[in-house]
């Protein structure tokens, strides 16, 4: 089952979500259907995670450095000094056996609280099951125009990442002449295939790009870009 965008992605940050999670589903599990047997068992699920996250790995993780440690030292090391062997640490309180699937498990619990008819958006904030949209950089896009040449002759290729906006508007101006929309478009990649304004004499195109967002141009001007255009 695919990740939900309501838990982090750290392990660290994740550890921290589930504690919350739980702690606020013996407040609305409950309501939300869930029942006491399930709750208990989700406890015990989601803990046997955290154990695996942030005791068991971090401690197997540090063995094996110390293991290719040692490795490498009697292998190439110096000294005459005898190395002990590294022993395994202990890991404190595991465990019984774990059950694999833990997430698919949990992401099936909160779709469940999703349609109960007693959920509202705010008790999925509290909960931490409400998924907050991704930032949008606003800052000026980014772009690189290069000329590309053909067999039906020459076109200027312009590129932008989008960032999540809905588009990009793109201005041009020939010569240093004044500035035109070429147009807004819902892609990131343009094709500017017009014929030179004066035939078989090159001519100078700066483009200039912002972004286009619910129907209308977004935030400043990008920096100029310059592309020579013709023989």
């Amino acid at each position: 089952m695919y990740s939900q965008s309501y838990l982090p992605k750290t392990a660290s940050a994740r550890v921290a979500w589930i504690l919350h999670y739980l702690e606020n589903l013996t407040k609305f599990g409950a309501l939300l259907g869930i029942g006491p047997e399930e709750i208990a068992f989700t406890k015990g699920d989601l803990g046997n995670l955290v154990w695996a996250v942030d005791t068991w790995y971090p401690i197997v993780r540090q063995d094996t450095l110390d293991n290719t440690a040692f490795k490498d030292l009697i292998a190439t090391g110096t000294g005459t000094d005898p190395v002990p062997v590294p022993t395994p640490r202990p890991f404190p309180a595991p465990p019984a056996p774990l059950v694999p699937g833990v997430l698919n498990r949990l992401y099936n619990q909160v779709q469940r609280m999703k349609l109960h008819p007693a959920y509202t958006d705010g008790i999925g904030r509290e909960l931490g099951i409400v998924a907050t949209a991704a930032a949008v950089d606003d800052s000026p896009p980014e772009f690189t125009a290069v000329l590309e040449r053909d067999a039906k002759g020459v076109r200027v290729y312009i590129h932008c990442t989008k960032r999540r906006h809905n588009g990009i508007v793109v201005e041009s101006r020939i010569n240093g002449g004044a500035w035109e929309l070429y147009g807004h478009f819902t892609r990131g990649s343009v094709y500017d295939d017009r014929p030179l304004a004066v035939p078989q004499t090159p001519e100078s195109r700066d483009y200039r790009l912002c972004w286009w967002d619910k129907d209308e141009p977004h935030g400043d001007w990008s920096a100029i870009v310059t592309v020579l255009v013709g023989d």
